[in-house]
């Protein structure tokens, strides 16, 4: 009798054990690619994705005058290549392809693209959607939308 309480009580603490082990860690997937959008030095979104994530709002104010949009993408550490990074109109329309060539991994070599070419875009469109791709991810991901401050509505 002693033997089976022994062994139930050792069984009960490791189930207890290997429940606080697997609910210590956070819900994001093993593999899930993160990144991280800038306008100038400030951080605008700073995100986990998988295939089913919503992209982000980054709400711009047309009063600011940014140099630079500047993302930083991590697939999963993996070293990667040819990374692109795309704005589409809300029709999925490409406006403006930038391209990154070498090979980098994490969030060690940023994405940088100019504002000026950025803004022209926003001028006339009232969202534009980001993307990311790179060889080794070529059907890519959106990563945000771009809209101009009292636009909010219009992202799909």
């Amino acid at each position: 009798m002693k033997k089976i309480i022994q062994t139930l009580s050792v069984n009960t603490l490791t189930v207890v054990a290997i429940s606080v082990l697997l609910f210590s860690f956070s819900n994001i997937l093993p593999g899930a690619h993160s990144f991280q959008v800038y306008l100038d030095s400030k951080l605008m979104a700073d995100q986990y994705i998988d295939s089913g994530s919503e992209a982000p709002k980054i709400i711009l104010n047309p009063a600011e005058k940014y140099s630079q949009l500047i993302v930083k993408y991590n697939e999963c550490g993996r070293t990667v290549s040819g990374r692109i990074i795309t704005l589409k109109d809300d029709k999925n329309i490409v406006l403006k392809e930038w391209r990154f060539e070498g090979t980098t991994s994490g969030y060690k070599d940023d994405m940088t693209c100019s504002w000026k070419e950025i803004s022209a875009l926003i001028k006339s469109k009232s969202v534009l959607k980001l993307y990311y791709a790179s060889k080794e991810f070529p059907e890519g991901q959106q990563i945000a939308y771009l809209m101009i401050r009292g636009d909010e509505k219009a992202a799909k």
